[in-house]
């Protein structure tokens, strides 16, 4: 880097890094002019910080001092760290989660289970939808830490050296391809991967660790630690079950059809330790309601649910909900099968399969298109980062009161992805 780029550099590296801690510890998220404002600086620092080259071992330093900056701070923008505790206070008692709603607990004398935290919980008339593998990390959370801040950063440490580790195996794949690996910094660096998952504490980071994990070993023909990244993944998340059919469609052409199967059968083996009619019942309850009731800035679904506003005179997510789910799953069928057809990389595949089910998804968390940057960055593709920069919009939503989100921020959140999607699918790209 040359001696006139530093100032400029450092100065960007310092406002991303005043960025991160300003949201991540002190803006509420019902302060929007604010966290706005601050996030547009986090993004604007972000992008000019990509520009510089030979700058590897710097840009490691940043993106790991900004995600421990959020170490000294609960979550800001999330709540769902106290339904971790929860859980994990539940299996410390020897309780399983599943079991009863938490509200059963209230009154109960169970140790750790106290008021001030079921009033924190953001979905106390539900059961937890988090499997095992997550639990157990829940349950390590509780018994090392000794306060919710402290449980919430074993969760961080983990995560972090997720992230790590998912860089790292980002830049071997990229040169596997023969691809500049300082594009891996396109991960690392993305604001909203930065405070969704070492700061909001969601899995995604773990999963895209597995799910990179099934790629590289993929690419250097390891197919059983490929099938145990997959399976974890699934194991860790439901949601990859949706790659499982182009595995399997491309393993028939290389005679590893096999390989999916294994992945699908080491998911199913990490649910084992709390695998019983409690548990079968809880999850099938959550994912229910999931289906059938929640919804937060859908694409397809709004329109249809206007129609439907139409039709009926009033939300039928109750029968949209599950209709959609079946266009979604023909969908992920149909793209699996081109893309085992054009013999698409599964990056490309993963990442198109991943936009499709969100497209037609009832419920769009921010978190949830974190995974669709890691396969851009591969199959080369830019419109995940700008979604991950638009989505961030929704946050704007929350007031001190409850949560409203202005259709226009959706509608320019959606409209604009597109219109930048169809621009680069329309120039050829690498399988």
């Amino acid at each position: 880097m040359r001696d006139k780029n530093l100032l400029g550099f450092y100065s960007f590296a310092f406002v991303f890094l005043l960025a991160t801690f300003s949201i991540g510890t002190w803006i509420e998220r019902d302060q929007s002019s604010a966290l706005l404002l601050a996030f547009s600086v986090f993004s604007v620092s972000y992008l000019f910080l990509l520009q510089q080259k030979d700058a590897t071992s710097v840009l490691l330093a940043i993106g790991i001092l900004a995600r421990l900056l959020l170490f000294i701070s609960l979550p800001s923008l999330s709540d769902d760290i106290y339904r971790f505790i929860w859980d994990g206070t539940l299996l410390k008692n020897g309780i399983h989660p599943f079991a009863q709603l938490p509200d059963y607990y209230v009154d109960k004398d169970v140790a750790g289970l106290e008021r001030p935290l079921f009033e924190q919980l953001n979905s106390p008339s539900y059961f937890t939808i988090y499997p095992p593998i997550n639990q157990a990390i829940f349950w390590l959370s509780v018994t090392i830490g000794g306060s919710w801040l402290a449980s919430a950063n074993v969760i961080r440490v983990i995560l972090l050296a997720a992230d790590i580790g998912s860089l790292f195996l980002l830049q071997r794949i990229l040169d596997h391809l023969r691809k500049d690996k300082q594009l891996a910094f396109w991960y690392f660096l993305n604001p909203l991967v930065i405070l969704e998952l070492t700061g909001n504490l969601h899995f995604e980071g773990l999963v895209i660790f597995f799910l990179l994990l099934g790629i590289y070993c993929l690419s250097i023909k390891s197919y059983w630690l490929s099938a145990a990244g997959f399976g974890l993944a699934i194991g860790t998340k439901l949601l990859p079950l949706i790659y499982l059919p182009f595995l399997f469609f491309q393993g028939l052409r290389e005679k590893r059809w096999w390989m999916p199967i294994a992945a699908g059968v080491i998911a199913v083996l990490t649910l084992l330790p709390l695998f019983d009619e409690t548990f079968i019942n809880g999850m099938a309850s959550s994912l229910d309601l999931y289906f059938r009731k929640f919804e937060f800035n859908a694409s397809i679904y709004f329109i249809a649910r206007e129609i439907g506003f139409w039709i009926y005179g009033y939300n039928n997510i109750a029968k949209i909900g599950p209709l959609l789910s079946v266009f979604s799953l023909i969908s992920i069928l149909g793209i699996s099968i081109v893309g085992w057809l054009k013999k698409w990389s599964p990056q490309k595949a993963f990442l198109f399969v991943l936009t499709s089910y969100l497209l037609f998804a009832t419920i769009v968390h921010p978190w949830y298109v974190v995974p669709l940057i890691v396969f851009g960055i591969l199959a080369g593709y830019r419109f995940p980062v700008l979604w991950s920069f638009m989505i961030f919009l929704t946050y704007l939503g929350y007031t001190k009161t409850g949560f409203e989100l202005p259709l226009w921020i959706v509608t320019l959140e959606y409209f604009s992805i597109a219109i930048f999607a169809i621009f680069e699918f329309s120039k050829p790209r690498h399988k």
